[in-house]
């Protein structure tokens, strides 16, 4: 049986970012909604990050925020399900 590595995750650590990553916030960022990309600014906490978009400045936890992928890179916004699966397959 073949396991893909990058769909896993460690119980216990969480995701990760590096000042100057593009992001972009997830299903779990209940209090802001936008299809912005955000850069990451600094880690203020364990899990809390500061990120910045063309107009907003917030703090998110590490649930709330991920990597954006090439084609949301490409279109300068995050995208809606359909328009990632669209995006994978052409």
């Amino acid at each position: 049986m073949q396991t893909n590595l990058s769909n896993q995750t460690s119980e216990g650590n969480s995701p990760e970012f590096l000042v100057g990553d593009v992001v972009v916030l997830t299903e779990d960022c209940r209090n802001f909604k936008t299809n912005e990309l955000f850069e990451v600014k600094n880690k203020t906490s364990t899990r809390l990050w500061t990120v910045k978009s063309e107009n907003h400045l917030i703090l998110v936890s590490s649930k709330e925020i991920r990597t954006a992928t090439v084609a949301e890179l490409n279109a300068k916004r995050r995208l809606t399900n359909a328009e990632q699966a669209l995006a994978e397959v052409s």
